[in-house]
């Protein structure tokens, strides 16, 4: 079973580095260096974990002024919610077009990174105000009657309490409540991200509002999805709270009628039996979530293709987000029970986004959010394989940097 290989990860990290540290992001002005902040987030994600690897502060300071312009500029977009970019435009009752909590749940996971990676920065009990605010406000305003989040605002209609639970949303807000929890030791964020996760459990993927299963393909499904599902499964605390039984078990009701049978979407497959679903799923919202995250992971496995990418329907245009696949692969391999196996899918996705190839395909070092996701692959299985043999790792990046016609 092929594992995580030495060089390919530090050709990969060292490339996306290289492009990164030339980049707006690295300068310290206050304008946006990229239009859509939960995009940014991203990278001050890779960043992050890249400072401890390449022993490079300036990651450091990336993470910083994303911090505080992001501080700055809370609630200029909608009260306490974090400026996204985009979405200014207001209606006649001034209310903006866009004030999502998926993306500010985005942009709240990068300065949570920041906090986490970097715990003696003397800002950080100020961040952590900051995200408390937008957590609070989220849960008041946007927090369904059965404690699942709904979507913030959206082309001028804001969601209330009972109003339209929504999938992304409920997956990165989950994750932000958990990581939140988890710094800070306030344990009412683990319990309320208890539903939010059942939710996630048991959510029908395949017929969501915006149809992405089958109009924006898979991946951009399994990637948000799996960053909540991922923080569970990964939480002790999570786990000991996830063990009661279901409570909104039912999330859609279709009207009665003939079974349609909605393939895999991958144009070289007609038609794939999730192994999870020949399991028995269990009473339990953990034992859900467990056998939800197989279904995902069995898909990655099914539709990986021999170089590595991931077959997309014909008309997608969301390929930029599949560099994110490997991250949370390797954040399930090395964090959740029973995921060691994915590594080899990662591995592969890797080896090819580190080629000319793969650049092609993704367009990295030149579409930003792409390239931004594939740097936070590559350097999550750095993290993963200097942890295995640090000095491996150290000759794989030598060895880079002496070929520096490599680096670009």
């Amino acid at each position: 079973m092929p594992q995580l290989d030495f060089n390919v990860t530090a050709r990969g990290l060292v490339k996306h580095w290289n492009y990164f540290s030339h980049h707006i992001i690295a300068s310290p002005g206050a304008a946006h260096p990229m239009q859509a902040c939960f995009e940014e987030a991203y990278v001050v994600m890779a960043a992050a974990r890249t400072m401890p690897l390449l022993d490079d502060a300036r990651m450091t300071a990336i993470c910083r002024r994303f911090n505080e312009r992001q501080m700055r500029y809370q609630g200029v977009h909608w009260p306490e919610m974090y400026d996204m970019g985009y979405g200014y435009n207001r209606d006649e009752h001034g209310v903006p077009n866009c004030s999502c909590v998926a993306d500010c749940s985005s942009t709240a996971n990068g300065m949570l990174e920041g906090v986490l990676r970097f715990p003696h920065l003397p800002e950080n009990p100020k961040v952590l105000a900051s995200l408390k605010v937008f957590l609070d406000h989220c849960l008041k305003n946007y927090r369904t009657d059965r404690g699942v989040m709904g979507g913030g605002i959206f082309r001028h209609r804001p969601d209330g309490p009972g109003s339209t639970e929504y999938w992304c949303a409920d997956s990165l807000f989950a994750k932000s409540l958990i990581t939140y929890a988890t710094i800070t030791g306030e344990t009412q964020y683990f319990d309320a991200a208890v539903p939010m996760i059942e939710y996630l459990a048991t959510f029908d993927y395949k017929d969501t509002y915006f149809k992405e299963w089958t109009h924006a393909g898979p991946q951009q499904i399994l990637i948000y999805s799996s960053e909540g599902v991922v923080a569970a499964l990964a939480s002790p605390q999570m786990r000991s709270r996830l063990q009661g039984p279901l409570q909104n078990v039912i999330q859609f009701s279709q009207q009665a009628g003939p079974a349609e049978i909605v393939p895999a979407q991958a144009p070289n497959l007609e038609k794939v039996e999730f192994a999870a679903a020949q399991q028995p799923l269990g009473h339990t919202i953990w034992e859900r979530l467990v056998a939800r995250h197989a279904e995902f992971l069995d898909w990655h496995h099914q539709n990986q293709l021999a170089d590595g990418a991931f077959e997309h329907p014909r008309d997608d245009h969301y390929r930029i987000y599949e560099p994110a696949l490997a991250w949370l692969l390797l954040e399930a391999a090395r964090g959740v029970d029973n995921c060691a196996w994915v590594e080899s899918v990662a591995a592969k996705q890797l080896r090819f986004m580190a080629t000319d190839a793969g650049k092609l395909y993704y367009g990295l070092r030149a579409n930003d959010f792409a390239s931004g996701l594939a740097w936070l692959s590559f350097a999550t299985a750095g993290e993963i394989l200097k942890k295995r043999d640090p000095a491996a790792w150290e000759a794989a990046l030598t060895g880079v940097f002496d070929r520096g016609e490599e680096i670009w």
